[in-house]
């Protein structure tokens, strides 16, 4: 291969960039913002056809996301998958700054929805809070003076700290680019039927696969095995039940696939941490 530089020496190095996938970060910017340091704020649940990804630069609060709650604070990254029903709130004050994306995928599920069900949407900043910081600060700061070649610079901010995300993940960057075709024909049989899947030798038999190398793929993708990840789709489903409906707990119970309430609420507290009643006066 010919050469792409002169020899190194002492005082003069080139650095060659890391080429180590073909699958490159295209998305389409649609707009950032900020909110301004608030006390007492709090937004109406909603959700919009694409992607956000938010920074929280000060203080303290909270994101409801599908009808469960966590916390945020500075130095967050709070990143929402396309549909997802989500709000801000807080209290003591916070303040952040956000952009939204579309075409959006982290690997090849759902676009715009790079999120698994039961990764969580908040993640901490961690060794590059400095850089997102500045990242996300050039990014607002070049959409409010719309100067010259500012889709360039935006697109480029907005790539940068999408790259920096993907470090922060808790897997390898290539199980989120590229992940395995049976887990994904596996996860999209989950999410069609969790409802009703029963042992996880059902779904075995329709992949043709061995419950060993499923529940480590499972494993290797997801960090859970199929079955948690159905027990994730259903809690879920769950919560949008309590929280959307007037349907009596026994009812819920046999909608998410539990033929006893007494064993849908052992689940529902073992997951959620609060009994399903407590979950709706707290959220309905």
């Amino acid at each position: 291969m010919k050469n792409l530089c002169r020899a190194d020496t002492d005082v003069r190095k080139h650095l060659i960039i890391r080429r180590e996938s073909e699958n490159e970060l295209k998305p389409n910017l649609l707009y950032a913002g900020e909110l301004s340091f608030t006390k007492n704020w709090s937004e109406e649940p909603h959700s919009h056809p694409f992607c956000e990804l938010l920074f929280v630069t000060e203080g303290s609060g909270e994101t409801e996301v599908d009808g469960q709650v966590f916390p945020v604070k500075a130095g967050d990254l709070v990143l929402y998958n396309a549909g997802a029903r989500h709000a801000e709130r807080t209290e003591e004050g916070f303040a952040f700054l956000f952009f939204a994306v579309r075409n959006l995928k982290f690997s090849r599920a759902a676009d715009d929805r790079p999120l698994d069900a039961c990764m969580p949407p908040v993640l901490p900043s961690g060794e590059f809070r400095k850089e997102f910081s500045a990242l996300f600060g050039m990014l607002v700061r070049e959409a409010r003076e719309r100067r010259r070649f500012g889709n360039e610079v935006c697109k480029g901010l907005a790539n940068a700290v999408l790259g920096l995300y993907l470090r922060l993940l808790p897997v390898e960057e290539g199980k989120y680019l590229s992940p395995n075709e049976t887990y994904l024909r596996a996860k999209a049989y989950i999410d069609e039927h969790y409802l009703s899947l029963g042992k996880v030798e059902k779904l075995c038999a329709a992949l043709r696969v061995s419950r060993y190398y499923l529940t480590h793929l499972f494993r290797t993708y997801c960090g859970i095995s199929p079955l948690q990840y159905a027990l994730c789709r259903r809690m879920e489903h769950a919560k949008r039940l309590l929280a959307e409906t007037d349907l009596s707990v026994e009812k819920i119970a046999s909608e998410v696939g539990y033929l006893e309430a007494g064993s849908f609420i052992r689940a529902f507290r073992i997951k959620e941490g609060v009994t399903p009643a407590a979950y709706r006066r707290t959220h309905a």
